[in-house]
């Protein structure tokens, strides 16, 4: 008797619903990216035939897209990057700064992504540097993750970074040296914001110049005299607690399944956090065509890399600080990973005793996944 694994993914099935809207509505790259994550294991991708060595029954499991953007593929990714982060951190502590833009650049943002995006990760970089190295607050190299959000709680657009920042630095005698903040601060976060939106003024206004364009008096308006925000939260302790903290932002997506309440009559209900208010948690109602075209917002250009490495956490330092043996180290299966982490993944899911044998490989399914037949086989079962 074969066991057929049914697919609970409702952001598959409301992207694949909507199908025509995304191909009518999405540029090439968007449409490749949602059409990864309504396959991702399902019998499009193929995957591979076991058999439990106790109750016999067969079971499938199929291939993962292995997208960025899928909320199915992100867990070994994210163990993954722990085990490597926990070698690249250096110091006791670390701060968590965000920078923020107003939404007036949001237009600007979406029209021009790539260099948008880049100009707000070198710019956050740069200000955290320059502070680093003025001797009134540390006076050393200082380090920093960086990593960009696209999205606010309620899937609305709203670009930012983070930034893991370690509490001090390497001087110029190549000396560690602690940062002055008595471990209540890291740098004044109002000279933060302005020069921050200082020099993300001047690298937009660059940006226009060499585009052929200028900025007029209501982009001004909207831009400069609004609010830029920058939020620094106390610092905190341990490798172990941080990398993990800081995995909450490198591999989250806009939204995962386990948020989407209720999916019928075409609406899409989602629960979110309201910053706002004491992070409440609220409950929003949108249109399954809005909830696609708002999680296409969030699909970054091809190939940019949103987690980057700055100062003397970056490569360039990390022979500096990491043993001969931690660098010569092998890349562990996926396997091998989980099984380090206590889950038995070769157990059988009914019976709960016996192993599961591998039988064969399930060659993939021509066509797009068919979530219709899918819901026809959970009614009967």
């Amino acid at each position: 008797m074969l066991k057929k694994r049914i697919n609970h993914n409702t952001i598959a099935r409301i992207i694949d619903d909507n199908w025509t809207y995304v191909q009518n509505n999405c540029n090439t790259h968007q449409i490749r990216t949602l059409d990864a994550i309504r396959r991702c294991r399902t019998a499009s991708l193929g995957g591979h035939l076991y058999q439990c060595s106790t109750c016999k029954l067969q079971h499938i499991r199929y291939n993962s897209c292995r997208n960025r953007h899928c909320p199915q593929c992100q867990n070994t990714q994210k163990e993954r990057w722990i085990l490597e982060q926990q070698k690249r951190l250096v110091g006791p502590h670390f701060y968590h700064i965000v920078f923020t833009i107003p939404d007036g650049l949001h237009g600007l943002f979406m029209g021009y992504p790539r260099a948008m995006y880049s100009l707000l990760m070198q710019t956050g970089w740069s200000v955290i540097n320059d502070f680093g190295w003025t001797q009134k607050y540390l006076g050393a190299q200082i380090g920093a993750t960086i990593v960009l959000h696209t999205w606010g709680a309620n899937l609305s657009y709203h670009p930012h970074i983070h930034c893991i920042v370690t509490a001090g630095g390497v001087d110029y005698k190549g000396q560690w040296r602690q940062a002055k903040g008595n471990g209540k601060y890291l740098f004044p976060v109002n000279n933060l914001s302005t020069v921050f939106r200082k020099r993300m003024l001047i690298g937009i206004n660059k940006f226009l110049q060499v585009n052929g364009m200028k900025m007029d008096k209501i982009f001004k308006d909207q831009v400069i005299k609004k609010d830029w925000v920058v939020y620094c939260k106390p610092p905190f302790g341990g490798k172990q607690g941080v990398v993990k903290y800081i995995a909450r932002y490198t591999h989250k997506t806009a939204i995962t399944n386990h948020r989407i309440k209720t999916y019928e009559n075409n609406r899409v209900v989602f629960t979110y956090k309201d910053y706002k208010h004491g992070n409440r948690t609220k409950t929003t109602e949108l249109k399954a065509t809005e909830f696609v075209r708002r999680l296409s917002m969030h699909i970054l250009p091809k190939r940019f890399r949103r987690i980057r490495h700055f100062g003397i956490v970056s490569g360039n330092w990390k022979d500096a600080f990491e043993q001969p043996s931690q660098l010569n180290q092998q890349k562990i299966s996926w396997e091998e990973l989980w099984k380090q982490k206590g889950l038995q993944i070769d157990k059988c899911p009914c019976c709960k005793n016996g192993k599961l044998i591998y039988l064969a490989e399930v060659r993939p399914v021509r066509g797009p996944p068919n979530f219709n037949k899918k819901r026809k086989h959970e009614k009967q079962h």
